[in-house]
């Protein structure tokens, strides 16, 4: 309880402090990229839900109309439809098949991986195609349908990622998240994950 009322704290405190900036300006996204629940010792999805509901309400209590948005669970993969109620933004991102979007990234244990193709075997024996990652996204394109504004908060690739694999994936990526209207951004604009440099 302690950590949740500092949690909420300090988002009353922003709420308060830009108050009658606009949302195109400033937007609030509580946590990045949460951890999959898989592990109830450490977080459930109930628990994830009892901190952002909470949070909300602080925020919403200093600044009622202030653009909230939750990143979905599992690192941005998983949608919180038991959120969808709440009038917030929801975020997921784009990297997957991780074989192609982190290819040779020193921070994941990418050691072994095969050069990745698209579509093709990108990590670990699985195959991923346009149908596969279609699957992947339809649970986002889902919550979007009921009304939940959704968008791609982060997407990219590593830049050992082969170029012409890269633009054959995130072109999938693309089209699937703007026939469904999701909006996205890029990770990064300029760095190891960048379009410049």
């Amino acid at each position: 309880q302690e950590a949740l009322d500092a949690f909420c704290f300090h988002w009353q405190l922003f709420a308060k402090r830009y108050k009658g900036i606009p949302n195109e300006r400033v937007s609030f996204d509580l946590v990045n990229e949460p951890c999959s629940p898989d592990n109830p010792d450490f977080m459930t999805r109930e628990d994830h839900e009892r901190v952002v509901r909470a949070t909300v309400k602080a925020i919403r209590d200093a600044d009622p109309g202030r653009l909230i948005i939750a990143d979905g669970l599992s690192w941005g993969n998983d949608p919180l439809p038991e959120l969808a109620d709440l009038g917030i933004g929801q975020s997921c991102r784009a990297y997957v098949p991780m074989g192609i979007s982190h290819y040779k990234a020193s921070w994941v244990s990418s050691e072994g991986w095969m050069e990745p193709t698209w579509p093709g075997d990108v990590q670990n024996g699985e195959y991923w195609d346009r149908a596969k990652l279609e699957a992947h996204y339809q649970k986002w394109i889902d919550l979007a349908a009921q009304g939940v504004g959704v968008h791609c908060g982060e997407g990219g690739a590593y830049n050992q990622t082969p170029h012409g694999v890269f633009l054959a994936w995130f072109r999938d990526v693309l089209e699937i998240l703007t026939a469904a209207n999701i909006g996205w951004a890029l990770w990064n604009f300029r760095g190891s994950f960048g379009v410049l440099d």
